[in-house]
């Protein structure tokens, strides 16, 4: 079969549909399918293939809240230009707002949704209301809908009566790394608090900082992500920080050093406003470490009994609960066993691609035909 992917940003650096797709993409072609992706640029080189994935490369535009939107537009201008697919998988609202162009060419579209857009609080008013009509446009056009969390499916039955099929993400169980890296940053093994996600503020950063600060304890408090190139809040979290040595900020990390870092984690702590459904927290359970999450829909989703939750936005709450389980290492290693075994039992890739791979057949043979959105 020939799938189409529309649209990544920045396919080798970004995080939740970048992931997925890479994931996802290269477990497609291992399955003798035929996958195309559409990618607005990165920094990093953009070669014409990877990992048996073609790559379509359209130009990166400026600000950064605009690459996306523009980036859907470019990319189904390209699409219609394109040899004809068997199927377009459009992630998120953006690429599916190009669903109604795209079937134009008489190619079913499907939706994956990985969050409700519009509720991001980067957002103004007009970028809401915009995301707003590109979730209308979306949900009217494609041939199905997926979601990667149980409470989007609930949300997009209830507001616009469509069916929309569970279809999670996902991680590989992961094997240890040992603290070679890390070492040579100072940190010993399960003495250290980590947070690991892109520095936007729905992903809680802040909220952290502040409890963590009124903690005595001298484990360190890592945070590794990066912040976009615009915006004020990599300075708010920098002063937030400021006069506290042990909270340490390590920026982007990836690959080994990456695996270092969950491997040997004391805690990890996603204390997100707002979740599609959470890769980084399915990857730190995956490598049996105890995570601690805000209490969020899409968190307990992922922690069920296996993590410590605190409530969403609440500092005291946070502080509270991180005392408690820096305190007590011996139960937190009877939630790690249990957190990896939640994701060997849930969260398997192979689930998610048996999932996909049954959801291309139904709508290319014309087995299923969602209800639009009037």
């Amino acid at each position: 079969m020939n799938i189409h992917f529309l649209l990544t940003k920045d396919f080798f650096r970004g995080g939740g549909i970048e992931t997925y797709s890479r994931e996802v993409g290269r477990r497609l072609v291992e399955r003798g399918h035929e996958v195309t992706v559409y990618s607005t640029r990165g920094d990093d080189a953009c070669p014409n293939e990877w990992e048996g994935m073609r790559f379509i490369w359209l130009p990166r535009v400026k600000p950064y809240w605009a690459e996306k939107t523009c980036g859907g537009v470019f990319a189904a201008m390209r699409a219609l230009r394109e040899e004809t697919p068997d199927v377009f998988h459009l992630h998120s609202v953006v690429a599916g707002s190009m669903a109604p162009i795209l079937r134009s060419k008489g190619i079913p579209c499907i939706l994956q949704m990985h969050g409700i857009e519009w509720q991001r609080s980067r957002w103004g008013i007009a970028a809401r209301s915009l995301l707003k009509v590109m979730e209308h446009a979306s949900l009217s056009a494609a041939d199905a809908i997926t979601a990667v969390s149980k409470t989007q499916c609930e949300y997009f039955q209830t507001c616009y009566g469509v069916e929309c099929e569970f279809i999670p993400t996902a991680a590989d169980i992961k094997e240890y790394a040992s603290p070679n890296l890390i070492s040579s940053m100072g940190l010993r093994s399960r003495e250290y608090v980590l947070f690991a996600a892109r520095l936007v503020p729905e992903k809680g950063a802040h909220h952290l900082i502040r409890a963590y600060r009124r903690l005595t304890t001298d484990r360190p408090l890592i945070i590794a992500g990066e912040a976009p190139a615009a915006g004020g809040y990599w300075e708010q979290l920098r002063n937030l920080a400021a006069g506290d040595s042990r909270i340490r900020f390590v920026g982007r990390a990836q690959g080994r050093l990456l695996e270092e870092l969950f491997s040997n984690a004391a805690l990890f702590v996603q204390p997100s406003e707002l979740e599609g459904l959470s890769i980084g927290l399915i990857e730190a359970m995956s490598y049996g470490i105890r995570c601690l999450s805000s209490d969020i829909p899409a968190n307990r989703e992922v922690v069920g009994d296996a993590g410590l939750l605190f409530r969403n936005k609440d500092v005291d709450d946070l502080e509270r609960t991180l005392h408690a389980a820096l305190s007590n290492d011996t139960a937190g290693y009877r939630l790690a066993s249990a957190a990896r075994q939640r994701v060997e039992r849930l969260f398997s890739w192979k689930r998610v691609v048996d999932q996909l791979e049954a959801l291309y057949e139904r709508v290319v043979y014309g087995l299923e035909r969602q209800t639009r959105v009037a």
